[in-house]
């Protein structure tokens, strides 16, 4: 079925500055709910509105992937979502409030079809081809829904992680690295989206895991890591990108550093050619984690270092070096539009992420 998001209705109203720009452009266009059907397969994404567009190339229907900002950090993670809705429904297109020239360029580049309520547009299909860029926005458009806060996202990796159906809100602040007074309010806002049902007990029930995904991977992109940032470093010559793992261990580091970005998926998937890493540092200095690991600052090196939040306890591996969570690995890989991490970020999805909720 056509599988609606609970705030499609309210995500529609939203969406008239954009429909406002393809009835400027000469276009009938509408949302509108189509009527549920069955499909066989695995589950399928929210769609959050439907668009019909009429003209002189007959009538197109479009999923819509609706995003109150779209800044250069989230594109890989934007790519990702448009490309998994087009194999579900066979195409879609991005509604946002503005695409900066330059966001714009690249979401043509991407093929990725857009609108936003500035007037920007790329759409492309046979009979219809629409690129307008430039236009700047007048004015905020109402009635658009604050985005969380660097505490609500790091909440958002703690649910879903699998662990709120167990948990306080003081073990959940506790898990995530947030004071506990801001717990109750992201769990009030998360309710709000219709993402989560709060029990009498204070168990979480996630009712919308794959749109609190997609906004883990956008709020993680835009908000949270830099905010974790520390520095990009290089490997010193003739060391290779792999022997990390094996360095981590000798330098006695596998209990406070963990592996992620590229690296850290082929270690999980063993089916990915690295050419970065992430290490998530969890309580030292990175001039020493540096210096341990024999690595140099370096802003075009390979190998990023964040500083880690939380209890995250890491995969571990048979020889005691530690992958960061699934959900970290997956959305590092997703700081590039890169089709060959993407797929591998969709391999991490189905088998790391949503098994552990089955």
């Amino acid at each position: 079925m056509k599988h609606l998001h609970p705030q499609t209705a309210r995500t529609a109203r939203t969406l008239e500055p954009q429909l406002e720009t393809l009835r400027g452009l000469g276009l009938k266009a509408r949302t509108f709910t189509p009527a549920p059907r069955r499909r066989a397969g695995r589950d399928l994404r929210a769609v959050h509105a439907w668009l019909r567009l009429e003209g002189p190339f007959g009538a197109l229907d479009w999923p819509v992937e609706h995003k109150t900002r779209v800044e250069p950090a989230a594109i890989g993670a934007l790519q990702h979502r448009i490309r998994d809705l087009e194999k579900q429904e066979g195409r879609a297109i991005l509604f946002t409030p503005y695409a900066a020239p330059a966001v714009a360029d690249r979401l043509r580049q991407l093929d990725i079809r857009f609108v936003d309520a500035a007037g920007n547009a790329f759409l492309q299909e046979e009979g219809l081809f629409v690129w307008v860029r430039g236009q700047r926005p007048e004015a905020a458009p109402p009635g658009t829904r604050r985005a969380l806060h660097a505490a609500g996202i790091k909440l958002l990796f703690v649910l879903l992680r699998g662990v709120g159906e167990a948990c306080t809100q003081r073990a959940l602040a506790a898990r995530a690295g947030i004071a506990l007074g801001g717990v109750g309010g992201a769990l009030r806002e998360l309710e709000q989206r219709g993402w989560i049902r709060v029990k009498t007990q204070g168990a979480v029930e996630l009712l919308e895991p794959a749109a609190m995904l997609a906004h883990w991977d956008d709020g993680y992109l835009q908000t949270l890591r830099p905010k974790l940032f520390l520095r990009t470093c290089r490997r010193r010559p003739g060391t290779e990108l792999d022997a990390l793992a094996d360095g981590i261990v000798e330098a006695g580091l596998s209990g406070q550093v963990r592996i992620g970005g590229e690296l850290g998926a082929a270690l999980l998937t063993r089916g990915l050619r690295p050419t970065r890493a992430a290490l998530h540092i969890d309580g030292l200095d990175p001039n020493d984690v540096m210096r341990r690991l024999g690595l140099l600052p370096d802003r075009e090196g390979d190998v990023d270092l964040l500083r880690a939040f939380g209890a995250e306890p890491g995969d571990e591996r048979g020889d005691g070096a530690r992958t960061a969570d699934p959900l970290l690995v997956r959305a590092e890989l997703l700081t590039q539009p890169d089709d060959r991490l993407i797929e591998v970020a969709e391999r991490l999805r189905t088998k790391f992420i949503e098994a552990r909720r089955r």
